[in-house]
């Protein structure tokens, strides 16, 4: 090897592909650098400025380290290592095809620097079987991205790998609290692949309720051609502690913004004549749809409600009974999506009403959003909503009850403030959307709450200069309606979707019986005395081989996903074990693939009858009548 400044280009030219940011810091760098390179017969290596080595011998330490890894961790999709070294190890650990991501987080600009001027890495970076991070510019975001796309069923291998003791002495706290970082992130990715059957089967049964009224009412498709870049400054309104103060300047500048609000929301600003123009609804409990049993005579008039598909009967109940209009949205979830009402969808990625709003203002191109009662922290009263909020009894102490406590950066980045697990989150995917937000769409995000969690990403600035700020022109209100369909293209939808959910239903239930044979097998199997270890091995293909065909079924939905997700995880943990430690743990492998195999075809065949019981009220005849009344 030798040291080559046109191996340094073309290194930082390939990572420029995938991190642009990290590739011109580096290409920055001003020399000479503050680590020395010594190479000779024991390998290259470098040297800070303390005279401390990488290594004491580094092609001594790259053999064992190879040997090592090849030994333990051959089968491993994803390896994660602190520190980068000089580089020669994971050029030689990504001629493992069956390692699919090597991540490195790395401290230092200037050893990568180095490392990149003796290795070729350009193709390891561009097809990404390289993922470095330089840790100074390490964001949540970026760590719930990683996640997201690329380790995803693999969190249960995760195990930081500390390259050479030089990082171990030198960057001990970094990489203690670097591992802290990456396993909250796991706990909240896992979290958030869901863990309740019962609530994810009464979403899809909620949106079965209510595909008939999605089908005659607006067209959300529609309505962002009609609405899109029209207005440039949306006020998202949450029930936050702090909301309360800041409803004066509200009510004074509603006619110069599009005013967005939570359904819990919306009966406060009833409450102080606040006429929202949009109202937002996401939950599918019973509790939900409360907001919505009252009588505001007048004040509803010109208020679009816009509702996620999974939300109660009750809320399209109350809804009808005041005479509102309303517009149902599939939120895009695989049994929705499997719908293909595309035009009627998607909304609602996110964990709260507010993510809703938030996601709908960027689909809407808004030019600036304002947050405000975005709280996300216990007021100083110990209240997790504002005084006027309706159920305010029932959550005081709720959260915190429920998923313990949590505490996070104040806004102003003063102090710390008490929060939750589940506040967490939601805050979490704020910073996702408003990173993307700006730095895809352009749209800059001002958090106006003064109180409660910083948020990431978003300008904190006071509601009423932002007001003063960015609020100059009176609007045209109330906004133009949404588009409704034509009754006999949405009946002809209907008895399409009804069809799908069928055909669905059939393919299922052929499922359910093919693994129920080689259940019996083995069952059969592992009663005898003696097991036939040749017998398990050809049950184990055969049960991981319909294990993956459930993604291919068209009911394979958020009812089974989370399921299924925890168990692969234990696939995958399992898949990368030793031979040797496969072999031993064969039969308790199998044992308790066959059960979770029992508990999930308990669960499609529940959800195969209660599918079948709801298409079978659907009444084609209603659907004239429901667009003549609505439309």
């Amino acid at each position: 090897m030798r040291f080559s400044t046109e191996l340094f280009l073309a290194n930082t030219q390939a990572l420029f592909e995938v991190d642009e940011i990290l590739a011109y810091q580096l290409r920055k760098l001003q020399t000479p650098y503050n680590f020395t390179i010594k190479q000779d017969e024991t390998g290259l290596n470098f040297i800070n400025k303390q005279g401390v080595k990488l290594y004491e011998n580094p092609m001594e330490k790259t053999i064992q380290d190879l040997a090592f890894f090849k030994e333990n961790y051959s089968k491993y999709p994803i390896l994660f290592f602190y520190g980068f070294g000089n580089g020669l190890l994971y050029k030689l650990l990504a001629e493992n095809e069956k390692h699919k991501h090597i991540i490195i987080f790395e401290s230092e600009l200037e050893i990568l620097a180095l490392a990149f001027h003796f290795i070729d890495f350009t193709q390891e970076l561009r097809n990404e079987k390289l993922i470095l991070f330089y840790t100074p510019n390490l964001t949540g975001v970026q760590l719930d991205i990683l996640l997201h796309q690329v380790v995803k069923s693999y969190v249960k291998t995760y195990d930081l790998n500390i390259h050479s003791d030089f990082y171990a002495d030198f960057y001990s706290e970094q990489i203690k609290s670097l591992n802290t970082q990456i396993t909250s992130y796991i706990c909240n990715f896992v979290l958030k692949t869901g863990n309740d059957p019962k609530d994810s089967m009464e979403g899809i049964e909620h949106t079965i309720q209510n595909v008939p009224k999605m089908l005659t009412h607006g067209i959300f498709q529609e309505f962002l051609k009609q609405r899109k870049s029209k207005v440039k400054t949306a006020i998202i309104v949450a029930t936050g502690p702090s909301l309360t103060k800041q409803l004066p300047l509200l009510k004074q500048y509603a006619n110069k913004a599009a005013i967005f609000c939570a359904d819990s929301s919306y009966p406060i600003l009833a409450k102080n004549n606040i006429k929202p123009d949009y109202v937002l609804s996401l939950e599918r409990g019973a509790l939900t749809s409360e907001f919505f049993n009252n009588n505001f005579g007048a004040f509803d008039k010109d208020i679009l409600f816009i509702l996620a598909s999974v939300v109660h009967k009750n809320t399209l109940k109350y809804l009808e009974r005041k005479k509102c209009s309303y517009m149902i949205v599939s939120r895009i979830l695989p049994f929705s999506v499997s719908l293909k009402l595309k035009e009627f969808g998607y909304l609602g990625v996110g964990f709260s009403v507010a993510n809703m709003i938030f996601e709908l203002c960027t689909a809407l191109r808004f030019e600036n959003i304002l947050l405000i009662g975005q709280d996300l922290a216990y007021g100083e009263d110990g209240y997790s909503h504002t005084k006027d909020y309706q159920n305010l009894n029932i959550h005081k102490g709720h959260y915190e009850r429920d998923f313990g406590k949590f505490t996070t950066t104040a806004y102003g980045g003063q102090g710390q403030v008490e929060s939750s697990l589940v506040w967490t989150m939601f805050r979490q995917r704020f910073e996702e959307d408003i990173f993307y937000a700006k730095h895809k769409l352009e749209i800059q995000t001002y958090n106006c709450t003064e109180g409660g969690a910083r948020i990431e990403g978003a300008i904190e600035m006071p509601f009423k200069e932002a007001c003063e700020t960015l609020l100059d022109e009176e609007l045209k209100k109330p906004f133009e309606g949404a588009k409704i369909l034509d009754s006999k293209k949405a009946r002809k939808k209907l008895m399409q979707t009804q069809e799908k959910i069928q055909n669905g239903i059939i393919q299922a239930q052929k499922f359910i019986e093919r693994v129920k044979i080689e259940l019996k097998k083995l069952e059969t199997e592992l009663k005898k005395q003696e097991v036939d270890e040749e017998n398990l091995k050809s049950i184990r293909q055969k049960l991981l081989v319909h294990f993956e065909k459930i993604k291919k079924l068209r009911l394979f939905n958020e009812l089974l996903i989370p399921l299924y997700f925890h168990e692969e995880c234990e696939v995958l943990r399992y898949e990368v074990l030793k031979d040797l430690e496969q072999e031993k743990k064969l039969k308790v492998f199998l044992e308790h693939l066959g059960s979770w195999f029992v508990e999930i075809l308990a669960y499609l065949d529940t959800q195969n009858q209660g599918l079948k019981k709801f298409i079978e009220k659907w009444n084609f005849d209603d659907m004239d009548l429901e667009i003549t009344t609505k439309g």
